[in-house]
């Protein structure tokens, strides 16, 4: 910025002097010509219509050259600054020709320039990714309301026929609408300790994590056997493979545990029946890596690339809550670990999920 300053300073102070030089120059050769004996030095006396009319024509060339290369310029990015600032990003093109080179007499400021529209398409960029997350967030806020309501309304429906007092229902019909409410009452339950969560992570992080060890390979086998015995992953194939035997590990287990339960269901529900979800773990250096793989439908790039994004979901004809994924990342990287995943459409998803190796920590 000092660079800057100091160059603009010079630059003006070149100008001035140029602006100088031409008008002598130009004053000189322009008095000389109407003079028929040449150019003799002005007194107030001497000075005639012609050489006022000179002067005029010196002083206004030279001032329009001085305007073109330093005025109008400098004007230009002031109100360049002020569209900026009322939401016209893409106001710096004016300094710009067909071909994307600066305008010529814009030489002077050329870095101004540039740099004014790397920060309009930056502003503009922000300014797009802040409606999508609005969007997001009012799809995810609807699709929180579809998620609380369908369950309620069964809970409404099969209590207000127990409430019934005109009819007369057997032991099993008794039983079966208890049953599902609460199934249901255990969903609203999840859902609502979910978005706790989320909202946990961003008040306090890591802080109040519950520490516990765990014997990490049985660990994982128990979370997959509740994902085999879930009625969406009954048409799935999914296989186990640990490259180790055992491995000791401090985590919160109650929280490791939904987020691979999160990822493993999320391969059942984002891909058609039949494909082939494996699970491997193998120890990495001094990290621990679970590998999550499977041969479904892929992602496309931009869903790998938002896919931990909060409230993003690539599920396009239903609501979901899109916070999945999002929790997962945050449970990983409270862990001091990382996520990452890779995907082709028509070739599958991986996901690897990286634990420093630690057995305790303190």
């Amino acid at each position: 910025m000092k660079n800057l300053h100091m160059r603009f300073i010079l630059y003006c102070t070149a100008g001035l002097f140029l602006f100088l030089i031409y008008f002598l120059f130009l004053f000189t050769f322009l008095n000389t010509l109407i003079n028929p004996n040449g150019f003799v030095m002005l007194s107030y006396e001497s000075v005639t219509i012609a050489n006022i009319l000179v002067f005029i024509f010196c002083f206004a060339t030279g001032g329009l050259l001085f305007s073109v290369f330093i005025v109008q310029p400098l004007s230009r990015i002031i109100r360049t600054i002020n569209e900026l600032s009322h939401g016209k990003y893409n106001t710096a093109a004016a300094g710009f020709m067909k071909d994307g080179k600066i305008k010529w007499y814009y030489f002077l400021y050329q870095e101004v320039i540039l740099n004014i529209a790397a920060l309009g398409k930056g502003l503009e960029q922000a300014d797009n990714e802040q409606e999508e997350l609005d969007q997001a967030k009012n799809d995810w806020i609807a699709g929180v309301s579809h998620d609380l309501k369908t369950p309620l309304s069964y809970i409404n429906g099969y209590s207000s026929l127990l409430l019934n007092e005109n009819h007369q229902f057997s032991e099993q019909e008794r039983t079966t609408y208890i049953s599902e409410i609460y199934k249901k009452g255990v969903y609203i339950e999840e859902l609502i300790n979910e978005l706790n969560l989320t909202f946990f992570f961003e008040a306090v992080g890591n802080q109040q994590l519950r520490y516990s060890q765990i014997e990490l390979i049985s660990f994982l086998q128990n979370i997959l056997a509740d994902v085999v015995n879930d009625p969406k992953a009954e048409k799935y194939v999914i296989e186990y493979v640990p490259s180790i035997s055992r491995k000791m590990m401090v985590l919160d287990e109650e929280l490791m545990r939904r987020a691979m339960h999160n990822l493993l269901m999320n391969a059942v529900e984002h891909n058609p029946k039949g494909t082939r979800i494996t699970v491997r773990v193998e120890q990495r250096a001094k990290q621990i890596c679970i590998e999550i793989a499977d041969d479904g439908d892929g992602l496309t790039e931009r869903a790998a690339g938002r896919i931990f994004d909060k409230y993003f979901s690539t599920k396009e004809q239903e609501q979901s809550k899109g916070l999945g994924l999002f929790v997962v990342k945050q449970v990983i990287k409270a862990h001091d670990g990382d996520i990452t995943v890779s995907s082709k459409i028509g070739k599958g998803t991986i996901f690897h999920v990286f634990l420093s190796d630690k057995e305790d920590r303190n």
